[in-house]
């Protein structure tokens, strides 16, 4: 079986690398050209089969962390990064006479990637070109590195912004070459471990076959000897090992099933749990915006949810969240999501339902549980709850979103004296208004 499982995932990896070769092929053939595409092509096969890669070649020039740190920094473009990298720049000007030639490459990409981001372009060309006569003094493979090969992608990037496109063209060019490089450098190497994988995997199961003759080898000696004897008990012993067997699988069966179904369900309401619920409002946003249709968020808090655990103890309160989670469920439609989101807060999502229909659904809600009797609980004051209301067409197409708005408009109706639904108002009406 683990011999079958070995050599599916080689066939598939092997099909994984042809295709994107393929797909790569393709991306590059309006740059390259035809002929030269083809040659590359050529070529990914010989390197793949031979014993010299193009990676396989010269050690790499080591390269100081900070550096690459710094690199990682600059290319989140955040403005929150802005002194700490200047600060980490400063540090490294002073043990510059230190760098080799690849730590002071990616020093002068550093530089020209801060003017290219800040719309310097003439700046940034002349940091990126102080590359140019550092590469006869690091390893080919090395220029090939995403990180260092990059350096051609930004300076065809300014290029162009100068409108200098011959440049530009020149520049992508030789990005698109070193990717294509690497990408056949890697691949060989990864074939190259998968085939040693395989060799030693084929060493193990003849080793495991010698073993299990031998062990037949003896069996059939015993059995000669003490035939009846052995045809007994072997067959015992193999009707318990089935039956055991069976028993042992079908409890590990149910007993994963559980789990999965705990993982995803809350244990007091038997609602989804907040896990599940980010997973499936995901998944809900994105079928939404796909097909360009409504979908609502409502978001509910117990109003003095706190005054009902003090004064009745949290037996009390449990029964309170299982009353709510049940009258929630009875209000949601057949293809909503009601969910617990985890204290005395409950979400639900609504496909296909605009601002209206939402807030209608929440004030049917909200009139539920402000009708629900609680004397068997020796609670006299009505039970209530804060609902606010957000509609996909007016944050950004993501659930984090969807549901922070909701958040915000249900702190507006705790704010307005609670037991209301409160709809979120964006900056758009907001300005209308």
């Amino acid at each position: 079986m683990r011999y079958t499982f070995f050599m599916g995932i080689s066939k598939n990896f092997l099909l994984s690398l042809c295709f994107a070769s393929a797909a790569f092929s393709a991306i590059a053939r309006p740059f390259l050209g035809a002929d030269e595409v083809s040659d590359k092509e050529n070529n990914s096969l010989s390197v793949s089969a031979g014993p010299e890669n193009i990676l396989d070649n010269k050690e790499l020039l080591p390269v100081n962390d900070r550096i690459l740190s710094l690199l990682s920094l600059v290319q989140q473009k955040s403005t929150t990064n802005t002194a700490k990298v200047e600060d980490v720049l400063l540090q490294l000007e002073d043990i510059n006479s230190t760098f080799n030639a690849a730590e002071k490459y990616l020093i002068f990409f550093i530089h020209g990637l801060i003017e290219h981001y800040s719309n310097k372009d003439k700046q940034a060309i002349i940091w990126l070109e102080k590359t140019l006569v550092l590469r006869d003094k690091i390893p080919e493979k090395q220029l090939y590195l995403p990180e260092f090969s990059e350096v051609n992608l930004i300076l065809a990037k300014s290029f162009s912004a100068q409108k200098d496109f011959k440049q530009a063209f020149d520049y992508k060019k030789q990005y698109i070459r070193n990717g294509y490089q690497y990408f056949d450098g890697t691949r060989a190497e990864k074939i190259k471990d998968l085939n040693k994988t395989y060799a030693t995997d084929q060493k193990i199961k003849q080793n495991e076959l010698l073993a299990n003759q031998n062990k037949i080898k003896r069996l059939n000696i015993i059995a000669a000897e003490n035939k009846k004897f052995a045809q007994q008990r072997n067959i015992s012993i193999l009707l318990i090992t089935v039956i055991v067997f069976l028993i042992l699988l079908f409890r590990q069966i149910k007993a994963k099933k559980k789990l999965r179904y705990l993982a995803k369900i809350d244990s007091l309401t038997n609602l989804y749990n907040r896990r599940t619920l980010f997973e499936k409002g995901a998944q809900a946003v994105g079928k939404a915006t796909d097909a360009k249709k409504n979908l609502s968020v409502i978001l509910l808090d117990i109003d003095f949810f706190k005054n009902i655990n003090d004064n009745y103890g949290h037996d009390v309160g449990d029964e309170i969240i299982k009353i709510i989670a049940q009258l929630g469920s009875e209000t949601m439609r057949s293809r909503d999501l009601f969910a617990r989101l985890g204290g005395e807060e409950f979400v639900g999502v609504l496909p296909g339902v605009g601002c209206a229909e939402a807030k209608a659904i929440a004030e049917r809600l909200r009139e539920k549980v402000a009708n629900k009797d609680l004397s068997e609980f020796n609670i006299k004051q009505n039970l209530t709850v804060s609902i606010g209301v957000a509609c996909l067409e007016q944050v950004a197409p993501n659930f984090d979103d969807l549901l922070n708005a909701a958040d915000i408009a249900m702190y507006s109706a705790k704010g307005n004296g609670r037991n209301q639904v409160c709809q979120f108002k964006d900056q758009t009406q907001d300005n209308n208004d």
